[in-house]
C-alpha cells in the first residue's frame, strides 16, 4: 500500500516521498488506458434518430384476427372467411328495395358473428340467414334473429343440405317459419327459439346434435303436427333441451329415420300424449315426471 506514512527501516524519507508521487501517476495511466479500450469496444453508435417518426410495434386487429365486417342487409358471402356485424340490420319485403335476406351464404368455411346484433325482418321477407348449397363447415353465433317471413336460420332444403353447420347463442323468435333448420352433422346448442310459427328446430338431415337449448311458445300457427323439436334423419342426438308450448301440438317428435337417441329433455304444457314421439328403431330415455323418474336418462313430462 502506498498510503504509509513512515520510511522503512534504512530508506530515506525522500526516496519514499518520490515513490508515493510516481507510482499512482503509472497506475492512474494504466486505468486509463483500459478504459479507453474498454469504451472502444463497446460503443453504440450515432446517437441521432433516424428520419422520420417511429414504426409501430403492435399487430392491428385485422393481422391478429382477420375479419370482415356486415354493414348492411342482404350481406353476400361467397368466399370463405370470417364476418362480424357491426349494427343492427332490417330487411326488406320481397320485391321492395333492398333484401329478403338478412345475410347470404354461398360458401364453405365461413363464420358469421352477429356480435349481438339483430337481424329484423319485415312482412314479406325470407330468411334471417339463409345458406344455399350443400356448404360445409359454417358457425352462426351470439345475436338476435326475428320477424323474418320464413325461417330463422334456414337453407335451400330439400334441394341441397349443408354438413357441419354450429349454431349456437343465438335468440331466435317470431319468425315465420321454422326457427333453425339444419342439415348433416350440425350442432344446434345455447340457443334460445321462442313464439315462431311452425318448428322450433327442425333437422333435416343425420348425425346432428341439439342440447341445452332453451324453446318456449313454438307453433304460434298451430299447424298439425309441429312440434318444439322435429327430427327427419338417423343417427341424431337430442340432449337437455326444455321445451314448453301449446297444449294439444308435439313437444319432442322424430318423425322418420333410425337410430337417433332423445335423452335427458324436459318437456312442458303440450298434453302428456304429446310430449314425446320415439318411434321403434329409435331409443330414448324414460318418459316421466321428475317426482317419479330415478333413470339418470329419464325424459321428463309435464
Amino acid at each position: 500500500s502506498w498510503t504509509r506514512l513512515r520510511p522503512k527501516k534504512g530508506e530515506s524519507l525522500v526516496k519514499m516521498t518520490m515513490e508515493r508521487n510516481q507510482l499512482p501517476t503509472i497506475t492512474r495511466l494504466i486505468i486509463g488506458g483500459l478504459l479507453a479500450a474498454a469504451t472502444s469496444a463497446f460503443a453504440q453508435g450515432s446517437l441521432t434518430p433516424p428520419a422520420g417518426g417511429p414504426a409501430p410495434t403492435m399487430k392491428s386487429l385485422d393481422q391478429i384476427e382477420p375479419r370482415t365486417a356486415i354493414t348492411y342487409d342482404g350481406y353476400y358471402i361467397g368466399t370463405p372467411g370470417s364476418y362480424y356485424v357491426t349494427t343492427n340490420l332490417t330487411g326488406s319485403a320481397y320485391g321492395s328495395p333492398g333484401s329478403p335476406y338478412g345475410i347470404y351464404i354461398a360458401s364453405d368455411n365461413v363464420t358469421v358473428d352477429l356480435n349481438g346484433f339483430t337481424l329484423q325482418g319485415v312482412t314479406g321477407s325470407y330468411s334471417g340467414i339463409y345458406i344455399y348449397g350443400s356448404h360445409t363447415n359454417i358457425t352462426i353465433r351470439n345475436g338476435i334473429i326475428t320477424g323474418w317471413g320464413g325461417d330463422g336460420v334456414s337453407f335451400n332444403y330439400p334441394t341441397a343440405t349443408p354438413q357441419n353447420m354450429v349454431v349456437e347463442h343465438l335468440t331466435v323468435t317470431a319468425n315465420g317459419h321454422h326457427g333453425i333448420a339444419v342439415g348433416n352433422s350440425c350442432v344446434v346448442s345455447g340457443c334460445s327459439i321462442n313464439n315462431n310459427q311452425w318448428l322450433g328446430i327442425s333437422v333435416l338431415g343425420d348425425n346432428s346434435r341439439i342440447i341445452h337449448n332453451s324453446l318456449i311458445g313454438n307453433d304460434t300457427g298451430s299447424h298439425p303436427g309441429a312440434a318444439g323439436i322435429n327430427v327427419q334423419g338417423n343417427n341424431n342426438f337430442v340432449e337437455d333441451n326444455f321445451v314448453s308450448g301449446i297444449n294439444g301440438n308435439n313437444g319432442i317428435v322424430v318423425q322418420t329415420g333410425t337410430s337417433n337417441l332423445v335423452m335427458k329433455n324436459s318437456v312442458i304444457g303440450w298434453g302428456t300424449a304429446n310430449d314425446y314421439s320415439i318411434p321403434t328403431f329409435n331409443d330414448g330415455g324414460p318418459v316421466g315426471t321428475a317426482a317419479n323418474s330415478t333413470s339418470p336418462w329419464a325424459n321428463i313430462a309435464h
